[in-house]
C-alpha cells in the first residue's frame, strides 16, 4: 500500500490487523518529513498526520513498513515465498568475495541481523575441504577462486547443521571459474535441503541475470544490491521481533 493519509484510523487498524494474520501487508508511508507532510496536504487536501503515530499503528496492526518503492516490491517478493519470515535472527553469510564479507558484517549489525559464531566442530568440518587460508569465521569467505563444488560442499555442511542458524545470506560475485547459472543451481539445491530461509544476492549487474532468472523461476527472490538485502530483511525481523536496530527506523 502507498499511504499519505488514513482518515479512519480505528477502522483501518481493525481491518488490517485481521488481514495481516493471513496475508502480509506492506506499506510505504509518504509524509515522514515536514515538507513531505505539506506536500501531502496540498495533494489530498488534508493533513497526513504524525509519522510516529503511523509507525506505531503499523506496528500494532502487523503492517510491514518500508521506506522505498524498491523496498516495497522486494519485501513483497520475499513474503510471497512459502517460507515467508525467517524463523529467527541467527544468520550465516557465505560469499566468494572478502570485501563483501566485511560489508555484510557491517550491514548485519546495522539492520538487526544476528551473525552467529561458528562452533569449533563446524569450522573443523569446513576445514576438511576449504583452502587452508579461509577465514574460519562468519561470514564464511570461500575466496575468489571458489568453484561450484566448493559452494556445494559448503551448503551441504550448513544444511546438515541448520539447527545453528535461521537464515543464510549468499553473496555471489562473478568470476571466470563460477557461472551465475552454476551458483543459482547450487542455491536451489541448498534451499530444498533445509526449511530455513536462503537469501541470495548476486552482484555483478547483467552478468548475473541468468542466475537470477533461474532463482526467480523457482520463487526464490534474489537481490542485486547488498545493502538492500540486509535493509529488507531488517524490516522483516523488526516486524516479528521488534529488535531496535540502527538502520531500521
Amino acid at each position: 500500500m502507498y499511504i499519505e493519509q488514513i482518515k479512519n484510523g480505528k477502522a483501518f487498524m481493525e481491518i488490517v490487523s485481521e488481514v495481516s494474520r493471513h496475508k502480509p501487508v506492506v506499506a510505504l508511508k509518504a509524509g515522514s518529513s515536514a515538507r513531505g507532510q505539506a506536500a501531502a496536504a496540498s495533494h489530498t487536501g488534508s493533513l497526513s498526520g504524525s509519522y510516529d503515530v503511523y509507525i506505531e499503528a503499523f506496528r500494532k496492526s502487523g503492517v510491514l513498513l518500508v521506506h522505498t518503492l524498491t523496498g516495497a516490491f522486494l519485501a513483497a517478493e520475499m513474503l510471497s515465498h512459502p517460507k515467508r519470515y525467517p524463523k529467527g535472527r541467527r544468520a550465516i553469510v557465505v560469499t566468494n568475495a572478502g570485501g563483501f564479507a566485511v560489508l555484510s558484517s557491517d550491514y548485519s549489525e546495522r539492520y538487526g541481523v544476528k551473525m552467529i559464531d561458528l562452533p569449533d566442530y563446524l569450522v573443523k568440518e569446513l576445514d576438511s575441504f576449504l583452502p587452508e587460508f579461509w577465514n574460519r569465521g562468519n561470514p564464511v569467505d570461500l575466496l575468489g577462486d571458489a568453484t561450484e563444488a566448493r559452494f556445494e560442499k559448503t551448503f551441504e555442511v550448513l544444511a546438515k547443521n541448520d539447527a545453528l542458524w535461521d537464515m543464510c545470506f549468499i553473496v555471489g560475485f562473478p568470476n571466470n571459474i563460477l557461472s551465475s547459472e552454476q551458483l543459482a543451481n547450487q542455491i536451489l539445491k541448498f534451499s530444498k535441503s533445509t526449511d530455513k530461509r536462503i537469501i541470495p544476492t548476486l552482484l555483478g549487474g547483467a552478468s548475473m541475470d541468468r542466475g537470477r532468472n533461474i532463482l526467480h523461476a523457482q520463487n526464490i527472490p534474489s537481490f542485486e544490491e547488498l545493502d538492500m538485502m540486509y535493509r529488507v530483511v531488517g524490516r522483516l525481523l523488526y516486524q516479528i521481533y521488534r529488535v531496535k536496530a540502527q538502520g531500521v527506523y
